[in-house]
């Protein structure tokens, strides 16, 4: 997942969308233990945090996703 997103911001990055002078300055992508504590896993749940700093308007946009297990 996070590779994924790290891919495909960077390719927003070099195309000009987001605002810095390195991947590091215009995005982030955390999913780890704080975003998906073992209570969360156990539950089926993935929770991905996603921040960027488009062009415009040019401050810090962040972004919780997340998918829960589908059950039967």
């Amino acid at each position: 997942m996070k590779r994924t997103l790290n891919a495909f911001l960077t390719g927003l990055w070099r195309d000009g969308a987001l605002f810095g002078t390195s991947p590091d300055q215009a995005f982030y992508v955390k999913c780890d233990e704080e975003t998906n504590p073992p209570e969360s896993i156990d539950q089926g749940k993935l929770v991905v945090e996603v921040g960027i700093a488009p062009v415009k308007p040019a401050e810090f946009v962040i972004f919780r996703i997340s998918q829960q297990k589908q059950t039967a």
